[in-house]
């Protein structure tokens, strides 16, 4: 705790330095869901001749570059990230990576459908409704698989479900959170909303402050909501353009290229955020104690 308030006081005083370091480790997946647009950037970015897989020793040289700088915590994302795999490295050898460079908490997220690596502190795995809604939009037997995997993982961390709330499972959310209640492996579930484009899928404005008064609901009833109460409260802010606290994660995508916040700023998707950390990190930065009480035993404590 003592490196998060160093890092918060320095904030205070002005300083830019990042707290996460958010490696966007390769664009390939094995799954093709609705609301992703990973797949076609991915094939766009091939076509073009552009990276679209970071290496190990990129990877290694980031995390000892952005510790320098003040990160304390990595998280690892994709496409699917544990089918990353360079000159004979996996996933499991950039969380040891992770670690050695001095990160106090390393985490990564996952469709569940492959084996999980277990050498990290948090595991964020996708969870977009009950079996029939989540394989509508992720693909036939992957709720199942997910399952099964989760059934089997022997974690002494944290898992968490990750649902992005969109037109398809709108109507889901309690069913959702009773699954993960249920299921002692996971710790509890975070919800966003999706982030267009597709503009297809996306929630009016109404129907967004109609899910976060059922989630609050939820997470009054005891429910294992993950989101902060004061980050619920913001989820119906749209623009967060001007807001968003962007020095707080920094980002490296696999053309190799960093971004002092996210990559997607100044397009037309941040006008409409649905990610709920930026909500958090506001308030995080902003200090607010009961957010950080709530958040810091997921998402910012080691498991050893």
């Amino acid at each position: 705790m003592f490196g998060y308030a160093k890092w918060w006081l320095k904030s205070m005083f002005g300083s830019k330095a990042p707290l996460v370091n958010t490696m966007i480790i390769h664009y390939a997946c094995n799954l093709r869901c609705k609301h992703c647009s990973i797949h076609s950037g991915y094939a766009e970015a091939e076509a073009k001749q552009i990276k679209t897989k970071l290496t190990y020793d990129e990877i290694v040289d980031d995390l000892k570059l952005q510790f320098r700088r003040g990160a304390r915590i990595a998280y690892y994302e994709g496409g699917e990230t544990t089918m990353w795999s360079d000159n004979g490295k996996d996933l499991g050898d950039i969380i040891k990576a992770a670690k050695d460079a001095g990160y106090t908490n390393v985490g990564y997220t996952t469709n569940g459908t492959n084996k999980f690596f277990t050498g990290s502190d948090v595991i964020s795995v996708s969870l977009d409704g009950p079996r029939e809604i989540h394989d509508m939009i992720r693909g036939d037997g992957v709720f199942d698989e997910l399952m099964k995997n989760l059934d089997a993982v022997d974690f002494s961390g944290s898992i968490y479900a990750n649902m992005v709330l969109q037109k398809d499972n709108l109507e889901h959310i309690e069913e959702t959170a009773k699954i993960v209640k249920e299921n002692k492996k996971l710790a509890g579930i975070i919800f966003n909303f999706i982030t267009p484009p597709p503009s297809s899928l996306a929630l009016t404005l109404e129907e967004k402050k109609k899910a976060i008064a059922e989630i609050r609901e939820l997470k009054k009833q005891g429910y294992p909501i993950l989101n902060s109460k004061k980050g619920l409260e913001l989820l119906a802010e749209e623009d967060w353009s001007k807001k968003c606290p962007y020095h707080v994660t920094v980002f490296i995508i696999p053309d190799g290229s960093h971004h002092n916040g996210c990559p997607m700023a100044g397009t037309p998707s941040c006008k409409e955020c649905g990610f709920a950390a930026v909500r958090e990190y506001y308030l995080i930065k902003r200090g607010s104690i009961s957010t950080i009480n709530e958040m810091s035993s997921i998402f910012a404590m080691s498991k050893k």
